[in-house]
């Protein structure tokens, strides 16, 4: 017969006796891994949180990141110098030697001065002795004769602030190769154009502006503009008269690539030219007279009744504007224009301004 056990008593857990607690060897290990993965949690938490900060600063950075790098400042041009009239007068005196080195020769131009050494004054302050260093400027001229002829001159001047300038040697005299007159391929005046036709009705206009322009009358020139605007006035030519009108060549702005075969622009720029003389002017006969050229914009040119509205020198065609030749709020007179002392009147529309 099978012997009963009670459940409840103690068992006879015989191996877990005399067995004590000892440190175990991984606890420094767990705590360290679980120090950087609070590390690692807090610089996650940390980046995703400043990505949007950053990103932001990205974009604020990015237009001036994508400008252009500016031009480097424009290098300063001599325009004077201390030492320019020494050595414009030692030129001149050269030339007025008799015997002259040039006959004929005349100084044209001063063109500029090279600075060879800045001028200095040190003291020692063992001896007390003071060292001088000179400065050097070398000035280049052009001299021209009677005959056209080109010459390059240069004179070297030392100088300082005590002693003042003194000149080296003589001038020189270096001949300057003639310029070519005759082959310049694709020569333009206004190279972002293209050339236009000419009509007969552009030569009309062009006759009628410059009968106007040497009208004298500054009303007759408005009229020919066709400046509506009564505050405004243009000055034309006193005593002057133009013969031979001719037209050299005509322009337009590019022409739409739709446009029809026969369509004409209705803006063009004019290079014209005339001559002059004036009223005291003795003239011998068969003595060919003096030209003037002048680039002008005629609006209308489409039609048969074109219309020159501003003027300049040869090469201004491109920057023309309508009406930039007119004198705003003054009406200027002829005779303001010819002697220079005269007032000029007040415009109509400033005059009621100011109730007269």
């Amino acid at each position: 017969m099978a012997r009963k056990t009670n459940k409840n008593a103690p068992q006879d857990n015989f191996w877990m006796q005399g067995v004590e607690e000892l440190p175990r060897a991984d606890i420094e290990f767990i705590d360290k891994s679980s120090k950087r993965m609070k590390f690692n949690r807090l610089f996650i938490y940390t980046t995703i949180g400043l990505m949007p900060v950053s990103l932001l600063a990205n974009i604020a950075m990015l237009p001036k990141i994508m400008e252009e790098e500016p031009p480097p400042p424009a290098v300063a041009q001599t325009v004077s110098s201390p030492t320019k009239a020494v050595a414009m007068t030692a030129v001149e005196e050269w030339l007025a030697a008799d015997p002259s080195p040039l006959p004929g020769g005349r100084l044209l131009s001063w063109d500029g001065a090279e600075v060879q050494a800045e001028p200095s004054i040190t003291t020692n302050p063992d001896t007390g002795q003071s060292t001088e260093v000179q400065g050097l400027q070398l000035h280049t001229m052009t001299i021209v004769t009677t005959a056209g002829a080109l010459y390059t001159t240069q004179v070297q001047v030392a100088y300082n602030e005590v002693r003042g300038a003194q000149v080296m040697g003589q001038p020189t005299l270096i001949p300057r190769a003639p310029d070519e007159t005759s082959a310049w391929p694709n020569l333009n005046s206004w190279p972002n154009l293209e050339p236009a036709t000419k009509s007969d009705e552009l030569t009309q206009a062009v006759e009628a502006w410059v009968e106007a322009f040497t009208s004298g009358d500054p009303n007759v020139l408005r009229l020919a503009v066709g400046d509506t605007a009564a505050n405004r006035s243009y000055v034309p030519l006193v005593h002057a008269k133009a013969s031979d009108v001719q037209i050299n060549m005509v322009a337009s702005e590019p022409m739409d690539a739709n446009a029809d075969d026969g369509e004409r622009p209705k803006t063009v720029v004019a290079q014209i030219e005339f001559s002059i003389k004036w009223d005291s002017q003795a003239v011998s006969r068969g003595q060919q007279l003096s030209t003037v050229t002048y680039d002008v914009l005629i609006h209308n040119a489409d039609t048969a009744a074109p219309q020159v509205v501003a003027w300049g020198g040869v090469g201004t065609g491109e920057d023309l504007k309508p009406y930039m030749n007119a004198v705003e709020g003054r009406k200027i007179t002829s005779a303001a224009i010819e002697t220079g002392e005269e007032a000029a009147e007040p415009a109509e529309e400033t005059k009621k301004e100011s109730g007269k």
